[in-house]
């Protein structure tokens, strides 16, 4: 580990030439560009900066150099950040974005396809060698509700919520695969219109799954086209498939939701108190 006091203090000036120049950002007001200082008195003030005051030890694994006296912060030092003031289930769903496919951004849509930009099991080994430092308590309470290799916020609110227990406001389920990729075999070739489908959660053993349909995504004739032929070439190899709408993901629709899957899977799920049901949902889904 490394000390916060040990950094030199930077004035806006030589940020902005630094992002400007070595990154070609342009920060402003609207789209700043977020610092980590080592104290309150060493906040630049400038309105396109937006500082962060970290004054502990800086494990090792926390910054990757990007340019001459520019450091980023690594996926894992983000994730220990942001949970200092943040509630398990939005912590959880900080987690799935590093360890998912998609990153959220400003276009219409909300998030962009991407890589995943770490794993489960560096996000674990990371906090290992965090412990007592501000956000690592509530990041390991966290991380064993982090799924891998989610494509959508949806996707990740969906899985959340009915994995989670009752008492962040979820079904408590067996936990889902995301993503993927199931084929079908030489008896199967005239079932289906494709070798293989990937599935957005996946509990395989019970051949069981559940697509999150967004109302963008199904606006052309051959999404809705492409999505008929997979759900009735899943059904014909044996699998149940729930069809799950952004209506769908609120009150009593719901559990009813939960409730068939639920069946599905051969368990009962436990029901939340409505209210935190509707405040983990709400939390999962702002934005």
């Amino acid at each position: 580990m490394s000390s916060a006091a040990d950094w030199s203090g930077a004035s806006s000036k030589e940020i902005w030439d630094a992002v400007s120049g070595e990154l070609g950002l342009e920060p402003s007001r609207s789209d700043p560009v977020h610092v980590l200082v080592a104290s309150a008195e060493d906040r630049p003030r400038a309105s396109w900066i937006c500082p962060h005051v970290w004054n502990e030890e800086i494990p090792a694994g926390s910054l990757i150099r990007l340019a001459p006296g520019i450091c980023a912060l690594s996926p894992e030092f983000c994730y220990l950040q942001m949970a200092g003031r943040r509630s398990v289930p939005e912590v959880a769903a900080i987690g799935m974005e590093l360890v998912g496919r998609y990153g959220r951004d400003r276009t219409a849509r909300g998030f962009t396809d991407r890589d995943p930009l770490t794993s489960t099991e560096r996000l674990a080994t990371y906090l290992g060698r965090s412990k007592g430092l501000y956000g690592a308590c509530i990041a390991r309470r966290a991380l064993p509700w982090v799924l891998p290799n989610s494509r959508s916020p949806m996707e990740t609110a969906l899985a959340l919520v009915l994995t989670l227990p009752p008492c962040y406001g979820g079904y408590g389920l067996p936990r889902p695969q995301l993503n993927v990729r199931v084929g079908r075999n030489a008896e199967q070739v005239m079932l289906t219109q494709s070798p293989w489908y990937e599935l957005d959660l996946c509990w395989q053993k019970r051949k069981t799954s559940a697509e999150y349909d967004s109302y963008d995504n199904h606006l052309s004739i051959g999404s809705l086209d492409h999505d008929s032929m997979k759900y009735n070439s899943l059904a014909s190899m044996g699998w149940k498939t729930f069809s799950v709408t952004r209506a769908q993901m609120s009150g009593v629709s719901l559990d009813v939701l939960a409730n068939q899957i639920g069946r599905a899977l051969g368990v009962r799920p436990r029901r939340p108190s409505p209210s935190r049901r509707d405040w983990l949902v709400s939390v999962l889904t702002k934005g």
